[in-house]
Order: C-alpha cells, then sequence, then structure tokens
C-alpha cells in the first residue's frame, strides 16, 4: 500500500495550497482580466481560498463548487470573515457532473484538481468545465506535468504517491481541444520555490516531506496514519518524498499554468 501526498493532507485537516500559492492564483486574475462583471465558477473549491481571493482582490462574482460538505461549510465561513459574502457562494457538487447549465460562466477554473486520483476522470472534469462556459469564455487549469519521458510504471507509481496523475503539456492541451476549448498560453510554475509556496509562511525541508507539517502538527498525524495504514507505508513516506524531489530536481516533474479559451 502506498500513501499519497493527498491522502497524508487530507488526514492531517492542515489547509495546504497549491505550488505557486496566492501568487498563482493572482497570476490567473491578471491573464484572464477578472473583474466585477466576470462570473467565475472554481471547481473543486475545497476550502474556499481561491474563490475568496478573486472575489476580494478583482471584485468578480465567484460560485464554487466542491464535493466535500465539510469543505464547503468552512469555505462558507471563510467568505463571511473575508468580507465577500456577497461576492462568493459555495454548493456541494461533483466536478464529473456541475449542476449547471450549458454557458452560463465567463470564466471555469480548476485549481490543482483536475487530475486528482481520487475523482480518476480528467477529461470528464474538463469536458463539464468547458460545458458550462459561455462561447468566448475562458477555461484555466494548473496542473502537475511531466516535463520528460518515464515509462508507464515509473509514471503510475509518482502518481499513486502525489494523489494526483501528472500529464505532459501536449496530453493536458489535447484533453481541453477534446473538451471543446483551444489553449492559449501555457506558463511553467516549477521549481523547488514555486512548491514551497503551498504553506504560506511555514519554511520546510522539502526534502522531508512531513517537514510540511508543524511539530505539533507531526504529534497528531503520525499516530493517525499509522492507526490507519500500519507503520510500513508511514515509514515509506519518507521514500516517497525522495522519489518524488529527484523527479522534481532532474527536471522530470514539473507543474504548469495553462489557459484556453471556448
Amino acid at each position: 500500500m502506498i500513501i499519497s501526498g493527498e491522502d497524508v493532507i487530507e488526514m492531517s485537516g492542515v489547509e495546504t495550497l497549491h505550488p505557486g500559492g496566492f501568487d498563482l492564483s493572482r497570476r490567473i486574475g491578471e491573464l484572464v482580466s477578472f473583474s466585477p462583471s466576470v462570473r467565475v465558477l472554481d471547481v473543486s473549491s475545497g476550502k474556499g481560498a481561491f474563490a475568496c481571493l478573486y472575489a476580494r482582490e478583482f471584485g468578480c462574482s465567484v460560485t464554487g463548487i466542491e464535493i466535500n460538505p465539510r469543505f464547503v461549510d468552512i469555505a462558507r465561513r471563510r467568505a463571511v470573515d473575508s468580507g465577500v459574502a456577497d461576492k462568493v457562494h459555495f454548493e456541494i457538487g461533483d466536478s464529473r457532473n456541475l449542476p449547471f447549465p450549458d454557458g452560463v460562466f465567463d470564466v471555469a477554473v480548476n485549481e490543482c484538481a483536475v487530475g486528482l486520483t481520487a475523482i480518476d476522470a480528467p477529461q470528464r472534469v474538463l469536458n463539464e468545465m468547458a460545458r458550462v462556459t459561455r462561447i468566448g469564455g475562458t477555461i484555466v487549469i494548473h496542473e502537475s506535468t511531466w516535463l520528460k519521458t518515464l515509462s508507464f510504471q515509473e509514471r503510475r507509481e509518482a502518481s499513486q504517491r502525489l494523489g494526483t496523475t501528472p500529464f505532459t503539456v501536449e496530453e493536458w492541451q489535447g484533453m481541453l481541444v477534446s473538451a471543446g476549448a483551444v489553449p492559449k498560453a501555457v506558463e511553467d510554475w516549477s521549481g523547488i520555490e514555486n512548491a514551497m509556496k503551498i504553506r504560506p509562511g511555514h519554511r520546510w525541508n522539502p526534502k522531508n516531506p512531513l517537514d510540511l507539517f508543524t511539530m505539533s502538527e507531526k504529534v497528531k498525524l503520525i499516530p493517525r496514519l499509522v492507526f490507519k495504514y500500519g507503520i510500513g507505508p508511514v515509514l515509506d513516506l519518507s521514500r516517497s518524498g525522495k522519489q518524488l524531489l529527484r523527479y522534481e530536481t532532474d527536471g522530470s516533474l514539473g507543474y504548469t499554468l495553462i489557459i484556453a479559451t471556448k
């Protein structure tokens, strides 16, 4: 059994961002020209951090859709606490079957959740994002990306350890085309510096995956992991981190922002 990075973060209860952090989310707003007149759908909106940022910093109207009811409750409280409850609302729903009519949003954004192995349907998610976006509107994704050729076995094992499935830039673009969108812009957000932004204000050593958490967080997390998965898979987390770090430092694994037009 392999414990994925996504499993660890989910069990920890600690809020993390994606590689690039809020800098990447702000970059999306700049590139797509978010404004008060823009209707944004934030797909797999999690705990609402990015939807609230869009509304607070760009003034746009945002709908967040998230399958986890607990996250939706947290997101709704965040919108109130952030003073943007009049601009943002959150609904429970599945990214593979969005509960909206065709063509009702100007922009559909998915921040780091198209390739999640727990969903395991990237093409279906992209199809739905394109469906609910108006003609001439924009689809935005950013995802883990293979920058070099690896064997099928290496790619599969890395996906299991990450908890998300990377594809090449060309593969991501091909899926967007199949969904009915034309890729327009690609930006590279790879590198350790961007990976470090998943927990703003917390400096951690990426060579040790559990350093993502503080000591007090680890004291609570590790027994939970051992209880659920057993000691062997928990001890294997260090090997997972080293393997994924090797892919990142040798330029095999990166992170990419892709913007497409319907």
